[in-house]
């Protein structure tokens, strides 16, 4: 069952972050971690997060959705 967790969750993942996790092997590690680098609530991140959002755009070639 811890498997089938891990690799659920790695299949979510994009390239960078599965950078960070790799060496992971059990799913409560995993998801841990993921919330120490993520989850956080300093300034810094909250102050990345709006301008990731400010700054999103639509790519005119692809579909909504």
């Amino acid at each position: 069952m811890n498997d089938k967790a891990v690799s659920a969750i790695i299949l979510c993942l994009g390239d960078k972050v599965l950078r960070e996790v790799a060496r992971e092997t059990s799913a409560v590690l995993l998801w841990t971690k993921l919330d120490s680098l993520y989850m956080t609530k300093s300034l810094e991140h909250q102050q990345c997060l709006k301008q990731q959002l400010y700054f999103y755009r639509m790519v005119e070639n692809k579909s909504v959705v």
